[in-house]
Order: structure tokens, then sequence, then C-alpha cells
């Protein structure tokens, strides 16, 4: 299904379309120099691509609504870096950019455009990688490790996040990125 198909679907479900959470993504390792561009190209694909594709169908239609509010997944790399992960930062660095531009771009539309910048989150890619690690205890130790408060978010955690971005209660955030990563980035 193409990304205007499911706003049009959306639209015709419901009547309008009043948020939009672009939250998707994946990460390879890598520098610039080892990342293969097909793997560049296919995670941007993902990572960016997809947050610009889906605002570009929804803005008309929360536009035409009255309004609106999307909020995009970035992560907290955008601010800091991380080795090795060349595609990601950049995608995710991107990703901030973007939603700076949008929220510019769409104020006028009465549509706030905010990003929440989560660092490491549990997910099923970690169970999956727990389960095959042969020190499970080593390896949730040092993704615990990678915060100051010594753990990694509960996905509810970050969904409070964007459900707060996403509410009548931040309404005056725009092109705000909201980082929540257990104090990563004040290191």
């Amino acid at each position: 299904v193409s990304v205007a198909t499911m706003v049009r679907r959306a639209q015709e479900a419901f009547g309008r379309v009043d948020i939009l959470v672009n939250n998707a993504g994946y990460g390879i390792r890598g520098s610039v120099v080892t990342t293969a561009a097909a793997d560049w190209d296919a995670l941007m694909a993902v990572n960016l691509k997809g947050v610009f594709l889906c605002s570009k169908y929804v803005i008309p239609v929360m536009a035409a609504g009255g309004g609106g509010v999307i909020v995009n997944t970035a992560s907290n790399v955008a601010h800091v870096g991380l080795a090795d992960r060349a595609a990601y930062v950049a995608s995710k660095g991107g990703v901030a950019a973007l939603t700076r531009a949008m929220a510019l771009d769409h104020v006028a539309d009465k549509i706030r455009v905010n990003a929440v910048a989560p660092g490491v989150t549990w997910s099923s890619y970690f169970e999956t990688m727990l389960e095959t690690h042969p020190d499970p205890q080593g390896f949730v130790a040092a993704l615990n490790a990678r915060s100051p408060m010594n753990r990694v978010a509960q996905p509810v955690e970050i969904a409070n996040a964007i459900l707060w971005l996403a509410s009548d209660e931040s309404s005056f955030a725009t092109g705000s990125i909201l980082t929540v990563d257990g104090g990563m980035t004040a290191w």
C-alpha cells in the first residue's frame, strides 16, 4: 500500500487526520567507509524518507481539517553521535532537522511538528539478541550502562513522551526535540 493510499483510507475512515506519529527505523553497523551504498539507501528510505512521505501526504489533509500534530521519532544520537553507526546517526539527525523545518513551514496551517529523541529502549530487537547472545547478563549490563540512570527505557516511557507531544498539553511546542534518554546526552 502506498503512503498516499494509506492517508486516503484514514481520511475516508475517520473524516480527518489529527495526529501522525512517524515511528519507524532500524540501524546498521558501519562507518561511512564500511557502509555499502545500497545499505545506506535502504536505511535512509525507512528512517528518513518514510517521515518525509507520510508527512507529505498527511499535511494537506491536516491543513484542510484545521490543523493537527505530527510527532517524529528521532534519536538521542541526533545530539551526540554514536561510533560505527554512521547511517543511523545521519538518518536520525535528518529526522530532527526535518522536524524543525516542517514546524516552521506549517505553523500557519496550525500544524505542530515535534520529535521525541529516545535513548536505548527495550524492544523485540533486543529480545532477539538476548536469546542468542553468549553472555545475556553482560549484554543487558552493557545496555544499562549507556545511561546515567543505569537502565534502558521501557517502550511505555517513550510512548508517554509521544502522547504528551501529541496532546494539547504541549500546545506551545513546535519544532521541539524532546530527549528521553535517561541522561545519556547530559554526559
